[in-house]
């Protein structure tokens, strides 16, 4: 079907029967550990409205007790708006679709990305839910070693990210308006989609091409503020511990080759060691004990062209300064019973921002101003957003519906306070949770805390459907931490999986280390076998730029993802399901290794002419195993590329 047709497939459903809504009063319950929810809801008077007939363009449902009606805004898009009694919170519709279709995007999915037979729910989310990352490491312990292919069930899965909206294969995509619990139910023949509240509305567009439909939809989210050009220009080094390990680390980066844009110490406020690890100290101003000297050192990193970036979150740790100024000035959520609603993230207890409440926005927002930007700071980790408890007590109203808003209200804090400061420009931060129109406020999502293994739910092999899923839904620019984050237990980060991860994050549009929870158990950029690839890598990031920019335009103007699945610019292929590859701009295919010891590698390939990075090795459609030794990320270009001379070039330096 054409984009006409498919309008006109879904409105004819208004009247024809096929569309039909549910209504109910509901009571949902809702339960919150370190960020992991459990939630369900009982249903009282269920109402399914079936059409009626038409009164000036509105389309009456009922079912001849309870009335509904659906006003359809026609334009570039449709959109469904609807009334109904509001005794009726629960709210559902139901649309025939195709069974041959696949569907993609809700936010971040880590272990599929074709969600057709899912159920999908539409709740910003811890992703690592601690009972599971338990249960993964005793059948690791009882079996002598990893099961990096094992997932669990779907109907487990929760995500940091989670995005109201899917495309068909078919060429259209649904957008809802809505911030409540949600659920998208994609049946063989028919999609539910499902809130806990009455929906705004819902957007349907259509498209003749994938790529026309992600461009509408990136554009119905909002295009992320441009990245600055200095991140560019190499890597972005985690270093923590001190000023006097930065500047070590640092000197000792720069003689090894390493290309360095910027170093990154997110204990720049400090540190706190616990049972999960090293960790930062929430309380949002620099440590000049730990840091001596910082201001003085980061003017001089700026006078050799590298930047400081730190770390902040929406919490701040129970008993430090900024806690108690908060609890003074009631700028933190709280209990029914008036006291501060203190989450435990993973071993301390810390109060959560009030961000609905005008005077906590402004005063953290000006702590980011003052504390960090005025300070030197030229970016920051905007980590958390997913944790608002949904029986607290806030500013701004009820929590239920508050809770997916908040990762946006958080990015925008961050924003506003860029803005105001007139570093649009120069600043850069990157966020961990996302909810419908978070990504126009930040510069950069990252794939959360992926374990430092292979695993395909959890680790390495969770960042490609991620990535992908996020490009699915209006998501232009992500990236993930080279290494991983969480360790635990028998969990180590060695210097191979450092190198593959290096290897892949060559080709994403952020270059940038994290040392994890327990630096000393993880390999590092340093580390004696992973420094000269490490080294090798970030130069050729840097002399990629030229593409890499053009790719940043691409999203910027013509509103097309950086990393893209395959079927964006190859329909009919039958790598329309391929979760283990993506294209990064038009140009180059990214096949990355995701298994330890692998010698040979399986890649598919388009129905083009290909030349492999690094051998010149040309290349037509079809399936292909591939040398793959440590050292070389196996990538492809197109031949009849523009950019063909810069990559045959690079070719020829990584060679050297």
């Amino acid at each position: 079907m054409n984009k006409e047709e498919l309008r006109k497939y879904f409105l004819d459903q208004l009247s024809n029967g096929e569309c039909y809504m549910t209504v109910a009063k509901e009571y949902s319950t809702y339960k919150m550990k370190r960020g992991s929810f459990k939630t369900r809801d009982v249903q009282k008077e269920s109402h399914r409205l079936t059409f009626s007939h038409v009164e000036n363009n509105r389309y009456i449902f009922t079912d001849n007790v309870v009335f509904a009606e659906i006003i359809v805004e026609e334009g570039e898009n449709l959109k469904f708006h609807f009334h109904v009694d509001y005794s009726y919170s629960f709210f559902s519709i139901r649309f025939k679709t195709f069974a041959d279709e696949k569907v993609y995007g809700c936010g971040e999915q880590y272990t599929t990305l074709n969600l057709k037979g899912k159920e999908v729910p539409i709740w910003v989310s811890e992703h690592q839910a601690l009972l599971k990352i338990v249960r993964k490491l005793l059948r690791w312990r009882l079996k002598g070693h990893p099961e990096p292919g094992r997932v669990s069930k779907y109907k487990n899965h929760q995500s940091y990210c989670s995005v109201p909206s899917f495309i068909s294969s078919k060429h259209y995509a649904f957008y809802c308006h809505e911030d409540s619990y949600g659920m998208i139910q994609f049946h063989k023949d028919e999609v539910i989609i499902s809130f806990r509240q009455f929906p705004q509305s819902i957007t349907l567009l259509t498209a003749d091409n994938t790529r026309d439909l992600s461009a509408s939809l990136c554009r119905l989210v909002g295009i992320s503020p441009q990245i600055p050009d200095w991140v560019n220009d190499g890597a972005i080094l985690a270093i923590q511990g001190g000023i006097d390990v930065l500047k070590a680390k640092y000197e000792q980066a720069k003689k090894d080759g390493i290309k360095v844009a910027a170093l990154w110490a997110q204990d720049w406020c400090g540190h706190v060691v616990t049972s999960f690890g090293y960790q930062v100290y929430w309380n949002w101003k620099a440590d000049e004990e730990l840091y001596k000297g910082l201001k003085e050192f980061i003017q001089e990193l700026n006078k050799d062209g590298v930047r400081f970036l730190g770390y902040i979150n929406t919490f701040v740790k129970e008993g430090s300064d900024m806690y108690n100024y908060a609890k003074e000035n009631s700028l933190l959520v709280r209990r029914t019973n008036g006291e501060v609603y203190l989450i435990k993230s993973t071993t301390f207890d810390a109060g959560i921002v009030d961000l609905t409440n005008p005077t906590a926005y402004e005063w953290y927002k000006n702590i980011i101003k003052e504390n960090m930007i005025n300070y030197g700071l030229s970016g920051w980790m905007a980590d958390f957003g997913e944790y608002l408890p949904t029986d607290c007590v806030c500013y701004g109203g009820d929590p239920k519906r508050l809770h997916n808003r908040w990762p946006t209200l958080w990015a925008k804090c961050c924003h506003d306070a860029v803005e105001e400061s007139g570093k649009l420009d120069e600043i850069f931060f990157f966020n961990r949770a996302a909810y419908g129109h978070t990504l126009k406020y930040t510069n950069s999502m990252w794939n959360g805390d992926q374990h430092v293994d292979y695993s395909d739910e959890y680790g390495l092999g969770s960042v490609i459907p991620a990535s992908l899923s996020l490009s699915c839904s209006g998501c232009g620019i992500v990236h993930s931490d080279i290494g991983g984050y969480t360790t635990v237990m028998m969990m180590r980060r060695d210097s191979e999986l450092m190198n593959r991860w290096s290897e892949m994050n060559v080709f994403t549009p952020i270059f940038r280390t994290h040392e994890g929870n327990r630096p000393r158990d993880n390999a590092q950029f340093d580390h004696e076998d992973v420094k000269k690839e490490f080294a090798q890598n970030s130069q050729l990031f840097y002399q990629l730029k030229p593409y890499r920019k053009e790719v940043l335009r691409q999203y910027y103007e013509d509103n097309l993802p950086c990393m893209r699945p395959l079927f964006f610019h190859f329909a009919e292929d039958e790598a329309y399901v391929n979760q283990r590859e993506y294209l990064f701009g038009r140009d180059v295919l990214v096949s990355p290794v995701m298994r330890a010891k692998e010698e040979k590698h399986e890649v598919y390939l388009p129905d083009e002419t290909w030349i492999q990075f690094f051998t010149g090795e040309e290349y037509q459609g079809g399936k292909y195993m591939v040398e793959s030794p440590l050292g070389m990320p196996i990538a492809f270009y197109r031949k009849n590329s523009t950019f063909a001379p810069l990559f045959k070039s690079l070719s020829i330096k990584k060679g050297e």
